[in-house]
């Protein structure tokens, strides 16, 4: 080995144990700051007993930031925390504005959530994001991973990101409305995904996204491009009674089952070039308002 590499080898090992220690003070520290607020009326009485997670629920309940970053690093320091801290950001973010949660205060919310749901040196694996009836601003799940994902009736302001995203169970948008463009590109869904009901008022992309199982989106409305050129689905993809008020494009496409557009509406003009159906294609009146491309 090169004389030089030793002595760098060696500054890198002590620079990353200064990194690591730093993250631990920090830490520890936060978290004994808020334990020794919490002290009896008589000064000379031992500190009264602290449940450190409930102090971090309250702050956060009441809006503030402290409380936010409180429960970040009650997860880091103990992962069987972890989902139920990740619950409770969603809790939050499940409520209405009246609760005085404003878009500022959700972005942060969604900011610190993700940061652990992307991989890399702070991301808590295997967590479930469950938020029905969410209130999402701009929200961005772009590369990240998760287990099971429910938003179902949720409304997403602004535009809704979710590309090359990892979902390894079930994924349910069913009755969610995306108010701009939601961004599906890439993303791998390893079980099913619904977006029975869903309402998309710009465009809706899942181009070259991948389904291990079948995808619902019986009865959505979309206003805008419905993109799904190299998706691929393994089970039923189920398009019954969906409006597409803007161009449809489905060029190579894969549908490795049944794909069903029974009572489908194409406002737009159509791209089924080059699509593969493995089995059975169901068109039953479906309406076609433009030039359909084959």
């Amino acid at each position: 080995m090169s004389s030089w590499l030793v002595p760098l080898a060696v500054a890198l090992v002590i620079v990353w144990i200064g990194v690591r220690h730093a993250r631990a003070s920090r830490s520890e520290t936060l978290l004994d700051e808020h334990a020794r607020r919490r002290v009896g009326p008589d000064a000379g009485a031992a500190p009264a007993p602290v449940s450190v997670w409930r102090e971090a629920n309250r702050l956060f309940r009441a809006g503030e930031e402290e409380g936010l970053l409180l429960l970040a690093e009650i997860g880091r320091q103990v992962p069987r925390r972890r989902q139920a801290v990740v619950t409770s950001w969603l809790a939050a973010l499940r409520g209405g504005v009246s609760l005085g949660l404003d878009a500022p205060w959700r972005t942060a919310v969604q900011r610190e959530l993700v940061s652990h749901l992307r991989p890399g040196a702070d991301f808590w694996p295997g967590m479930d994001v469950v938020a029905p009836g969410a209130i999402l601003v701009d929200f961005d799940l772009s590369g990240c991973r998760v287990n099971r994902v429910d938003l179902m009736g949720a409304v997403f302001l602004g535009d809704a990101r979710f590309e090359a995203m990892t979902v390894t169970g079930d994924a349910n948008f069913a009755g969610a409305r995306f108010l701009r463009h939601a961004v599906f590109t890439d993303a791998l869904f390893a079980r099913s995904v619904s977006f029975g009901l869903a309402v998309f008022a710009g465009n809706v992309s899942l181009r070259a996204a991948q389904v291990a199982d079948q995808l619902v989106f019986a009865r959505a409305k979309v206003s805008g491009r419905a993109d799904l050129r190299r998706a691929e689905v393994s089970g039923r993809a189920d398009f019954r009674h969906v409006r597409f008020g803007g161009r449809a494009l489905f060029g190579d496409v894969v549908f490795h089952q049944d794909a069903w557009f029974r009572h489908a509406w194409f406002r737009g003009r159509t791209d089924v070039g080059s699509a593969l159906i493995g089995e059975a294609a169901e068109f039953g009146n479906a309406r076609f308002g433009r030039r359909v491309m084959h």
